[in-house]
């Protein structure tokens, strides 16, 4: 049965308004049996594997536009969405078109439905993962860069053996299904680690980098640190970056890089430490051409300039705030700073209140008509607390508008807290543009 429009398609994909049974997660079982229905279309490719906390989606989006220049058709798939769910599913660097989306959405209702029928309720992430496979297979990309939804050793993408795997950043997030430590979570995480492929990792603290380095030794698998690949050179502006790093299988070579904040530079250099172990075993991945594919990297929502005086990041957790709140202090001084805020309720806003508060001069607190979004009294009762001056906006467009009234001439208005919210101020800042 086909879908009438891709909306429609989408509804059932995640399971809304009684579309389908909400599906019910069994390790990597479901997302093996769906697979297996459909072909398994992820063995006929070459695969890139991206787990972390923070950065994950950004290092993706280096290695994708990296293996582009390279003269590669690329597929790209991460997760969650900023603007629209076609954002998900990339070939070549663009969106899957609304036809193919809906078409491959309804040939696999068909074999989800199947499922059904024995016992076997496949969730929205794994739906979504399935499509991505299916479209991949049908476009005949050369190689894809898959980011993991959740953790790593349970998440749907896991069913994969790629060529190689990557850890970015991690921290304390989702701490009900992974575990309420670094150690914990660093060991979920290295849960996409498969025996013989080769492992880049971010610079870790050890507490995280143990579970990583022993789930190597158990595996076999060769393991590349970029805390062990020196930055020289370092010249960092407002908009962006350039460094020197020596690579195994590249040698030297001068990055710059358009994503913005000091975090980038280590995601960059973890992008190009994964393909230079893929270099090492026989891919064609020219030095300049890599080189040139860092530097046009492009991740919209996260840091992201949309004119002079307005900054949308989609930092949501302690880590992101962190990030947000360095790059301010360096970058932003001397100006009127206001901050727009909403996050869902099962996010540390203390935590992140507590690194942001001291940054702006005012909070503008708003939400999205999303299921897990915080109160706004909820979220400005927190930023009180921290002798934040705090007013509310009930939706998004309200919050822009009294934040700009706020920040007055010359001042600056940033988004962040959530990626519903970011997404929701791109739409509305951009006209929403295609991405």
């Amino acid at each position: 049965m086909e879908f009438a429009n891709v909306n429609e398609a989408i509804n059932w994909i995640h399971g809304e308004s009684g579309a389908r049974r909400k599906g019910e997660k069994h390790a990597l079982d479901n997302m093996r049996a769906l697979l297996a229905r459909l072909g398994d279309p992820q063995e006929k490719m070459r695969l890139l594997h991206v787990a972390g906390t923070n950065g994950k989606g950004s290092t993706c989006a280096f290695l994708e536009s990296a293996l582009r220049a390279s003269g590669m058709k690329t597929g790209l798939y991460t997760s969650p969405y900023l603007c629209r769910y076609n954002e998900r599913i990339r070939v070549a660097g663009r969106c899957i078109p609304d036809g193919d989306l809906t078409r491959l959405a309804a040939r696999i209702r068909a074999e989800v439905e199947a499922l059904a029928r024995e016992e076997i309720f496949c969730t929205t992430f794994e739906i979504g993962t399935a499509i991505a496979f299916l479209y991949f297979s049908e476009e005949r990309v050369n190689a894809a860069v898959i980011e993991v939804g959740l953790g790593g050793r349970f998440d749907p993408t896991n069913v994969i053996t790629p060529a190689v795997s990557v850890i970015a950043a991690i921290g304390l997030d989702h701490t009900a299904i992974l575990g309420d430590t670094i150690g914990q979570i660093a060991f979920e995480k290295a849960g996409i680690i498969k025996p013989g492929v080769p492992v880049a990792v971010y610079p870790l603290e050890e507490e995280a980098l143990a579970p990583v380095r022993e789930k190597c030794r158990e595996t076999g698998s060769e393991l590349l640190r970029t805390a062990d690949i020196p930055l020289r050179d370092l010249e960092e502006t407002a908009r962006g970056a350039a460094f020197t790093c020596v690579f195994p299988g590249f040698g030297e070579m001068c990055l710059e890089i358009g994503l913005v904040g000091h975090h980038q530079i280590h995601n960059a250099r973890l992008a190009v430490a994964a393909l230079s172990l893929l270099r090492g075993r026989g891919w064609d991945l020219p030095a300049e051409a890599v080189r040139r594919g860092v530097a046009q990297a492009r991740w919209p929502g996260r840091l992201e300039w949309l004119d002079g005086d307005t900054l949308i990041d989609g930092a949501h957790n302690p880590q992101g705030a962190a990030s947000l709140a360095e790059y301010m202090g360096r970058w932003q001084t001397g100006r009127r700073r206001v901050l727009v805020t909403g996050m869902m309720k099962d996010k540390q806003i203390d935590r992140c209140a507590d690194l942001l508060a001291p940054v702006f001069d005012e909070i503008v607190v708003t939400r999205v008509e999303y299921p897990r979004a915080a109160s706004t009294a909820e979220i400005r009762a927190i930023y009180e607390a921290r002798g934040s001056v705090c007013r509310e906006a009930q939706s998004v467009p309200a919050a822009l508008s009294l934040a700009r009234e706020i920040a007055g001439p010359g001042g600056l208005v940033v988004v962040a807290g959530s990626l519903y919210v970011a997404g929701e101020a791109r739409i509305l800042l951009t006209g929403g543009e295609e991405l």
